[in-house]
């Protein structure tokens, strides 16, 4: 990778990109969309840019003159949100794949999805969850409280690692059995033809794959050489899906955990507060938190399910959830 990159517009005007630069563009693409604000946490926390904000957004329009970036504007009324988001340009994505940091093979086309996403605020807010954990914890030592060991070293693309569920998915596989549809056909390849897997070489169908769960983003983290690495499963909620819906996911994470146990699985329900932005209209979260804590102890059979797996279930509002990870953390 080249320590710098010129990229010209005219005769006069021409760009500066730094390795960082590139660093941060390639984030952007890892994350498919972010707020402005959220994209300078990241430059300051993870990347080290010492920018202040107001500079930072001039060089973010000047990135947007020359296709390395794309921006919309989102507006909720008169008092309610408004904030800027992005993501990556189509010539960030030719730089990107220039110094090796995308493999050759990249689907181009594919960014301009990046913002169709069908509920923009709540994708939003579940990248602040992961953002708050990527750089809070950044640089922070997680020892056992009871021997002071280190567990983890949290250092970004080091030992902490940030993934979409499509680039990390979490799947079985299913032998064909000739009697599993026979009494509900219709409703067996309904359920399962999207996850089908076929042998190319023949006309048979040997078995299906099926999406265990998929978690609204993930974040992994790599233990020393006596801890087993970390699976923070982010599950957002913003307070409108019904609580039975979460106890259901428990079992399918406590499902997850049985299949690694190598690893520590640890479902993070992260419900959305008013720490988005001072514009937020979201409640504190609290009353929430209270009610799906309640709704967990009153049935023993989601904290066995969860005990027999080894899974980690935790509940915390946003404001508080890199905290809430890192006291989990030192415990498990």
């Amino acid at each position: 990778m080249q320590d710098k990159t010129i990229l010209k517009k005219n005769a006069r005007q021409r760009l500066e990109l730094t390795t960082s630069d590139l660093q941060l563009l390639l984030f952007l693409e890892q994350q498919r969309m972010l707020t402005l604000q959220q994209f300078y946490q990241a430059a300051k926390h993870l990347f080290e840019m010492k920018i202040a904000e107001y500079s930072f957004k001039n060089r973010i329009r000047k990135f947007e003159e020359y296709h390395l970036i794309r921006s919309e504007h989102y507006s909720e009324g008169f008092n309610g949100e408004r904030f800027k988001f992005l993501c990556i340009g189509s010539k960030a994505i030719d730089l990107l794949i220039e110094n090796k940091l995308l493999d050759d093979s990249y689907n181009k086309s594919k960014i301009y999805k990046f913002n169709q996403k069908k509920n923009l605020m709540h994708f939003l807010f579940t990248q602040q969850a992961a953002i708050n954990i990527l750089t809070n914890l950044n640089a922070e030592v997680v020892r056992d409280p009871n021997t002071d060991e280190i567990k983890y070293s949290i250092l970004y693309d080091l030992t902490s690692f940030s993934h979409s569920p499509a680039t990390f998915p979490y799947t079985e596989w299913i032998k064909k059995d000739k009697n599993l549809h026979r009494q509900n056909n219709g409703a067996y390849h309904a359920k399962v033809a999207k996850y089908m897997t076929v042998d190319k070489s023949s006309t048979k169908i040997n078995g299906v794959t099926m999406t265990i769960v998929k978690p609204d983003w993930i974040i992994k983290l790599k233990g020393s050489k006596k801890s087993r690495d970390a699976i923070i499963n982010i599950e957002l909620d913003m307070g409108t899906e019904p609580i039975e819906t979460l106890v259901q996911k428990v079992f399918n994470y406590a499902k997850l955990a049985e299949k690694n146990p190598d690893a520590l699985h640890i479902i993070d329900i992260v419900i959305a507060d008013n720490s988005f932005s001072n514009r937020s209209t979201i409640s504190s979260g609290i009353k929430r938190k209270k009610n799906i804590m309640k709704r967990f102890a009153s049935d023993p059979a989601v904290a066995s399910r969860a005990i027999q797996s080894g899974l980690k279930v935790i509940v915390s509002i946003l404001k508080h959830n890199d905290k809430t990870i890192y006291e989990a953390l030192c415990k498990y």
